[in-house]
């Protein structure tokens, strides 16, 4: 293929020149076009290099893809308007769109911001579910389109084939790009990539330009990473999405959330959020301490504390509350069996335990809330007792919450749903 001539357009489009004017930018391959009959003005995408390179299989799997989604419907991705019909696509026209962060003013709540990103996570699930994966999510391939936000440049992304990337090529822009995505594999599909990088997307729209913290993990609670020095309002809700951004970066993919998981955090988070959160001028010092299992320890503790407390109201005005750790002789025994998976001869023996109860003096009754932990995931019980002939006796159990994450809104809101089944009994 020799040079394209882009000031000749394609049938049915007028070539207005290069999208970025800039004449240092290299891109003039991305055009502004305005249509022959309709005068909509819209951005021609050429294929920028000869057709049997890597480079070019590229383009006509993105343009293509992109193609196809618009013809389902996909409306998380940036629509196409026309494409080339040819065997081999050389270009194709997308709607004009503003940049995602255009739409970010200083008066833009948090809530507003993870919003946005929220919908682009359900984009993600829904090409996940396809098995595709964009692996270039970054703020500069984000749009606002059609009152919501959508995602484009399919350009290095994995449709469910081996990539056409060079063994060893690196990915994305080091801010943005999962650690596994800078040394590829030539069958590297990038399925974890996509969390990190939004994740890493989100908090760049909601740290000041110039502060961003360092790349990698999210430190949910360290002083450069607390969202409260930015942020005001509720710092409940403000940590706990510290928490999620934190397990959607971690360096290792195995231990990060999946991208169905990201959007039920961010879900959960802003169903929960109810406060407005608003941009800070102060500052709040961060939080210790940093050992993960203390941090996990201390967080189940608190939401504990408080649904127990909830749930001491409907056994009356002078119910008290007792906490117990694993291996205190005075732990009250839960009297229910429950279905944890067996992960040693002696059947299942969790990492952590957490006991409550709650009851009132002289009362026959009393209420058991426990905590089983296994790695970072934590499950939950709660029984209620009778005093029967000098014995505790089980009066009812609820089955063992799924495993959450813990720290995460996913593992409070499992919690909170026990807590309104036990509520709802004692009433």
């Amino acid at each position: 293929m020799g040079k394209i001539n882009y000031k000749a357009g394609v049938p049915g489009w007028k070539d207005l020149g290069p999208l970025i004017k800039d004449p240092k930018s290299t891109k003039h391959f991305v055009r502004s076009v305005k249509h022959e009959t309709t005068g909509e003005e819209a951005v021609l995408k050429h294929r920028s290099a000869p057709p049997m390179s890597n480079r070019a299989k590229r383009f006509h799997d993105e343009a293509v893809m992109m193609h196809r989604f618009t013809g389902e419907g996909l409306a998380g991705v940036l629509p196409v308007l026309d494409i080339d019909t040819g065997g081999t696509p050389a270009w194709y026209v997308m709607p004009k769109a503003s940049p995602l962060e255009s739409v970010f003013v200083e008066t833009t709540s948090l809530q507003e911001i993870v919003g946005h990103i929220h919908v682009l996570a359900q984009t993600l699930c829904e090409l996940d579910e396809r098995e595709y994966y964009h692996r270039d999510i970054k703020p500069d391939n984000l749009f606002w389109y059609d009152g919501r936000p959508v995602l484009a440049d399919f350009g290095i992304a994995y449709f469910g084939e081996a990539s056409v990337t060079y063994e060893g090529e690196k990915l994305g822009p080091l801010w943005f790009m999962a650690p596994e995505m800078r040394s590829m594999t030539k069958r590297e599909e990038g399925s974890q990539a996509d969390v990190y990088s939004l994740a890493q997307t989100l908090s760049a729209f909601i740290y000041p330009l110039g502060q961003l913290p360092l790349p990698g993990t999210f430190r949910a609670g360290a002083t450069d990473y607390d969202l409260n020095r930015r942020w005001k309002g509720d710092h409940t809700a403000l940590d706990a999405l510290g928490h999620v951004l934190e397990a959607a970066t971690r360096n290792d993919r195995n231990e990060r959330l999946r991208i169905d998981g990201l959007e039920e955090e961010l879900r959960l988070w802003l169903h929960s959020a109810q406060t407005p959160l608003v941009r800070n001028t102060g500052l709040r010092s961060g939080w210790g301490p940093q050992d993960d299992y203390a941090r996990d320890m201390a967080e189940s503790r608190g939401i504990m504390r408080r649904m127990l407390i909830r749930i001491a109201r409907h056994l009356g005005d002078q119910a008290s509350h007792q906490e117990y750790a694993l291996g205190d002789p005075e732990r009250p025994r839960w009297l229910a069996t429950y279905g944890w998976p067996h992960n040693s001869e002696d059947g299942f023996e969790p990492d952590g335990l957490l006991s409550f109860s709650t009851s009132c003096a002289g009362s026959d009754r009393r209420v058991i809330l426990g905590a089983v932990y296994y790695g970072r995931r934590v499950s939950f019980i709660a029984e209620t007792h009778r005093l029967t002939a000098g014995d505790w006796q089980l009066e009812h159990s609820w089955p063992e919450t799924e495993w959450g994450r813990v720290r995460l809104p996913s593992a409070a809101h499992a919690l909170q749903t026990l807590a309104d089944s036990v509520t709802d009994s004692l009433a």
